[in-house]
């Protein structure tokens, strides 16, 4: 089997965008959520092979081309993290998926003006993309994320080993626990980057344990999913600095802390999206007012509160998410029945819980 991709980065967060070859699997749904599923279910082999050694690295991300479900998309997006987890939204891929479709002719660039509107089918509902273009090169991208909203804002958090923390925990795509760096004793930098895992984990598998969240508009979603570690910036030109750590094991956190999450390498679309309604909630951020939030490597995303939203018995808003994204390579990619390897291996230096696939 040959599948055809581009691999792209936002801001430092690598996706691999499956652009063809999928045909033969024959991917059924009568929505995108079903078409999810179907993947998850049926085709999981692709998140292996795609991600896992020989051919991928712990902080890759795939997002597949699909027909859309809705008639009024232009596309449709099934998007595949590292851990056996399918999420219906993603900032950092929706950017580089845009960017990615447009550059390789997948959907058409405008060339009549230098915005072009694409309307992606994803398992959380229609997204639409608005891409800044010129020729045939795409500058950047907004996109409004989904309705966001916090659940507890300045709560005290037992966290063993460290002490009671105030947190703000909130919704931008997953569940978010806010928690300051200083806080933490810490500065956001690469050289600084497991010890922000261990300690991000720690405070994860305690909110997990004593915080209860629920999305009333989306279900699966009743647990805390990551930990933002916040701090002030570094450039005068900017809002905030974070390090998101995504746990790299469903679960719990294991420890002693070893190879268990990672940092994300962007600013994280879903998570300054629940940093922007909780500080919206706190009255510490205003409608519209733009909030651009510095990564560990110093990249920037933009996010503002377009709207308010309410969700269930939450006041919560809807972001709007600006940043952009680079081509880095186009390939074929071989899996050959012949090859022992073909659905990917992982080994236990740089992966969690190593399995051959």
């Amino acid at each position: 089997m040959i599948i055809n991709v581009v691999d792209a980065h936002s801001s430092g967060a690598p996706c691999r965008i499956v652009v063809g070859g999928l045909e033969p699997l024959n991917i059924t749904g009568e929505t995108m959520l079903d078409k999810k599923k179907y993947v998850e279910q049926h085709h999981d082999w692709l998140r292996t092979s795609l991600l896992q050694e020989p051919r991928g690295h712990p902080a890759l991300n795939a997002d597949l081309v699909v027909p859309p479900c809705d008639p009024t998309a232009d596309v449709g997006l099934v998007i595949i993290n590292q851990r056996p987890i399918y999420p219906v939204m993603s900032g950092g891929n929706i950017l580089c998926f845009v960017s990615s479709i447009l550059e390789a002719g997948v959907v058409p660039i405008d060339q009549t003006t230098d915005i072009t509107t694409v309307r992606v089918d994803t398992p959380a509902g229609i997204v639409v993309a608005h891409a800044k273009c010129s020729g045939d090169r795409v500058e950047h991208v907004t996109v409004e994320n989904v309705p966001s909203f916090a659940t507890h804002l300045n709560h005290q958090l037992e966290v063993p080993g460290l002490g009671t923390l105030t947190v703000d925990v909130a919704y931008g795509g997953m569940f978010y626990v806010i928690v300051s760096a200083d806080d933490l004793g810490l500065t956001i930098d690469p050289e600084n980057a497991s010890r922000i895992v261990e300690l991000g984990e720690r405070v994860r598998n305690a909110a997990v344990s004593s915080v209860t969240v629920e999305n009333p508009a989306a279900t699966g979603f009743s647990s805390v999913d990551a930990v933002l570690v916040a701090s002030a910036p570094r450039s005068g030109d900017n809002h905030g600095r974070s390090a998101v750590v995504m746990p790299m094991l469903p679960g719990p956190p294991r420890f002693p802390a070893g190879v268990q999450g990672l940092i994300d390498r962007c600013p994280c679309g879903t998570g300054t999206s629940a940093q922007v309604a909780a500080l919206v909630a706190k009255g510490e951020l205003a409608l519209g007012e733009e909030f651009r939030q510095e990564s560990i490597i110093d990249e920037v995303y933009s996010v503002r509160a377009a709207r308010e939203a309410v969700v269930g018995e939450h006041k919560g808003i809807v972001p709007a998410l600006t940043g952009s994204a680079h081509l880095i390579a186009k390939s074929e990619i071989f899996v050959s029945d012949d090859d022992p390897l073909r659905h990917g291996f992982t080994v236990g230096d740089i992966w969690p819980g190593a399995v051959r696939a």
